[in-house]
């Protein structure tokens, strides 16, 4: 209780820039685009496609340090500015996301004039710990190396000025953790070795890291000077960070030896330190989500005990291709529109659907939003509900129970397809959000247009009927209205009339 106290009383202490407007609404459904600039041309039509889906609400803008800094001091902002261009045309947030890792540029490693001369690190990996059976290079700089700091915060600098010059840093809702990476945006370093994957190809990465003078205080002391780094350029921004839940570090202790057994976990520090540099502000994210599986606890912890954000992405088992809902990778199985809503639901819900819990966004990949865009659109409205539905409590099985101002009752229902809910009184029921918190209702009973709102409900305007009418609550059941049939006061002529 003491510890979240001080993460909540932290939380009021954020810096002047934070304070002085409301956070951003980081809520909904992104894209995520996996690396602009390695995009085949033939599939980007569709990607750009993808972000006009209903209820898709923002991408994840991938750009790789090496693609916006070619040369050391030389930046080339032609494929951020034309995807941010596209984004913000559209209306959507942007998760803007950097890696390093294997998109470090090599001048990195030069000696002066050409790079800074950081210590290069050589790996060959494995992707999931060798399941794919095939390698990868991998040539990064120790997180702790003065050359790569350096560097990496001035790339940032750069990289907030060059966006304030052109007009987009505001359209930025939420900045990706990145600097100590391997083969992706998570935060994590090469940890494998041939033994622990059964693959020849893999390096020894735990006698690399010992021979470099890995230590876990080393890891924070360069986590420490990247997220400042963060800081520094995007004081008033939230951010993102993409976890491993184990093996993500190599397992050295303090004194340069290998532990044996189980380590201790090296998130959490590192985690602790984020949370503190950015109360309030912080999303820890994990990104695979698998139907029939329980969301990461990784992600419930920290959001339990240092009052972090939830966000998930769903999984690459189809590599560019995106999501499979069920494996092995090397079996994949092709989500059906069932299956691709419980896995989304399964990130939306990590504590199930009863607990008050929610993730703030979920990453989907082009080609799944394309072939399931009513699970899009419904896991929208679960994620950001329209103002109407603010309020309303899951009650477990997609069930949710609304109460409106003034103790109102709007009753029980389910969103089941698309923007299309089931109520247990009224019926199927189409929406449109309105202004505010008014909603217009297509019901399917009547085949009448309805609109109502918040402040307004049961009184509905029959756009039919040319007036409002008065929808009558169950008196012999309380939380509930008249159905089978449902009856209705007409307020022009008023008559009591069965819909």
């Amino acid at each position: 209780m003491r510890r979240r106290f001080l993460f909540w009383a932290m939380g009021l202490l954020t810096s002047a820039a934070w304070a002085q407007s409301p956070p951003p609404d980081l809520r909904g459904i992104y894209i995520y685009t996996n690396g602009l600039a390695a995009q085949m041309a033939a599939d980007l039509p569709a990607l750009s496609a993808s972000f006009s889906i209903p209820g898709v609400d923002g991408v994840a803008v991938v750009l790789g340090w090496g693609d916006v800094e070619p040369a050391m001091g030389k930046y080339d902002w032609t494929v951020l500015d034309q995807w941010i261009g596209q984004v913000v045309a559209l209306g959507k947030k942007i998760d803007l996301v950097v890696p390093a890792g294997s998109n470090t540029p090599l001048w990195l490693f030069q000696p002066p004039p050409a790079g800074p001369g950081a210590t290069e690190l050589i790996f060959t990996v494995s992707p999931h710990d060798g399941e794919t059976g095939h390698c990868d290079s991998d040539m990064i700089a120790a997180p702790w190396d003065p050359a790569f700091l350096a560097q990496w915060d001035a790339m940032l600098a750069n990289l907030s000025a060059h966006l304030k010059s052109a007009g987009t840093y505001s359209a930025i809702t939420l900045v990706r953790l990145t600097g100590i990476n391997r083969t992706s945006e998570e935060l994590r370093l090469p940890a494998e070795t041939a033994q622990s994957t059964g693959l020849a190809c893999v390096s020894d990465a735990i006698t690399i890291w010992q021979q470099a003078g890995y230590r876990p205080s080393l890891l924070l002391q360069g986590w420490n000077a990247v997220i400042g780094s963060f800081e520094k350029s995007f004081p008033d921004k939230s951010f993102a960070v993409s976890i491993i839940a184990s093996d993500a570090f190599p397992p050295i202790d303090q004194n340069g030896a290998v532990i044996t057994g189980t380590p201790p976990d090296p998130n959490q520090p590192l985690l602790m330190s984020a949370s503190q540099m950015f109360p309030g502000r912080l999303v820890v994210q994990l990104d695979f989500l698998m139907p029939g599986q329980t969301a990461s606890p990784a992600v419930t912890n920290a959001a339990q005990n240092f009052g972090t954000m939830a966000a998930f992405q769903t999984n690459e088992y189809f590599g560019d291709s995106g999501a499979a809902c069920a494996g092995p990778e090397t079996d994949p199985t092709p989500c059906t529109d069932a299956t691709f809503l419980a896995m989304l639901e399964t990130g939306i819900y990590p504590l199930g659907q009863t607990n008050p819990l929610r993730s703030q966004y979920i990453e989907v990949f082009h080609d799944n939003a394309a072939a399931f865009p009513d699970d899009i659109l419904q896991a929208h409205f679960q994620l950001a509900p329209p103002a109407f539905f603010a309020g309303q409590v899951s009650l477990g099985s997609s069930v949710e129970y609304l109460q409106l101002p003034d103790t109102i009752v709007f009753g029980y229902y389910a969103f089941t397809a698309g923007a299309l809910f089931y109520h247990y009184d009224m019926g199927y029921e189409a929406f449109i959000p309105g202004s505010a918190s008014d909603i217009y209702l297509y019901d399917f009973t009547s085949g009448h247009w309805w609109y109502t709102g918040s402040t307004l409900f049961p009184y509905l305007y029959d756009f039919t009927l040319n007036t409002w009418i008065y929808y009558f609550p169950n008196t012999a059941s309380p939380g509930h209205y008249t159905t089978n049939p449902r009856y209705f006061s007409n307020l022009t002529t008023g008559r009591i009339v069965t819909m």
